[in-house]
């Protein structure tokens, strides 16, 4: 299984579940954070998490250049 990192503290993310937020015909709904951090509990979406990645990512291959 895939650890993903909190883009804040660093420490391990955990899967969110909201099974209060159903969908309400004519309301839009914002959309649900999918991940919270064990430690300090910041909610993250999906594509927050990819974003935060793809920059660690391209930071690390900045320094080895």
């Amino acid at each position: 299984m895939i650890q993903r990192q909190c883009p804040e503290c660093s420490s391990e993310l955990v899967r969110a579940r909201r099974i209060e937020q159903q969908p309400v015909p004519g309301i839009t709904m914002l959309p649900v954070p999918g991940w919270r951090c064990s430690v300090c509990g910041q909610e993250f979406t999906t594509e927050q998490i990819r974003d935060s990645k793809r920059a660690r990512t391209a930071a690390a291959r900045a320094r080895v250049s």
